[in-house]
């Protein structure tokens, strides 16, 4: 499946470098930031799990959650009808947590780097005399990536591990926005929707010391769950409208 999605994603995007603009077809362009928020249920009872058992130890742990994702993406495609357009697509976003518990004698951290990359197709529907509203939705191929270190330092000595989990996943979701076009082709939008990338676990590979011997080993991630609702804002550019 994800091989076809890159093939129509590239035969799109194909057309709409070659396709010469007329009254019926037409290129259009659309580039975003935003955010995207991400379940990672697994992942966060972890978090809870660790500043749980660093409490009863007698530490005062409090760590953040993992956040929503931030990134860009960006669509290429072309109108086939004035209300209807169809486009490849590129989005990337990343979350990022350091957690750090400094004490007397001792020191706890973890780095934890969520990142997900997807190339898909989108279609949707443009209703411009209702101020531009916007139907659509997406299918993509996604890389799903985990890097993780921990450290602990104390009396007993210094430990430290660190992995990288990858794979990819088929992602697909909804929007819904508004979208308008001024008279020199020059576009405006916000879109909310929901992705859907449940990942799962994924292949671990990492290496582990406790201060004298270092080891490599691989093992499986945690469930990941990128799944979630996401905002964007942007422009573009329609040759024709």
């Amino acid at each position: 499946m994800p091989k076809r999605i890159l093939s129509l994603a590239a035969l799109i995007l194909s057309l709409a470098l070659a396709v010469p603009s007329h009254a019926g077809i037409s290129p259009y362009a659309r580039l975003e930031y935003g955010f995207n928020g991400l379940a990672m249920d697994e992942p966060n009872a972890r978090i809870s799990q660790n500043e749980t058992q660093l409490r009863a130890d007698g530490f005062p742990a409090d760590f953040e959650k993992i956040g929503p994702g931030m990134g860009p993406s960006a669509s290429l495609g072309l109108w086939l009808f004035p209300a209807f357009r169809v486009g490849a697509t590129y989005s990337t976003l990343r979350s990022y947590r350091e957690h750090r518990l400094h004490v007397p004698g001792a020191f706890w951290g973890e780095d934890i780097d969520l990142t997900m990359t997807e190339i898909g197709a989108e279609a949707a529907v443009r209703v411009r005399r209702f101020g531009g509203l916007t139907l659509g939705g997406n299918v993509a191929s996604g890389k799903a990536k985990l890097v993780d270190g921990f450290t602990i330092e104390d009396s007993g000595g210094n430990y430290y591990e660190d992995s990288v989990s990858e794979g990819t996943v088929r992602t697909y979701g909804a929007f819904v926005g508004f979208d308008q076009t001024n008279a020199a082709g020059v576009a405006g939008f916000v879109r909310l929707g929901y992705q859907h990338r449940d990942a799962g676990s994924l292949p671990m590979r990492g290496t582990f010391s406790d201060g004298s011997t270092t080891v490599a080993f691989t093992d499986q991630s945690v469930g990941l769950d990128y799944s979630g609702v996401y905002f964007r804002i942007g422009v573009g550019f329609d040759l024709v409208r």
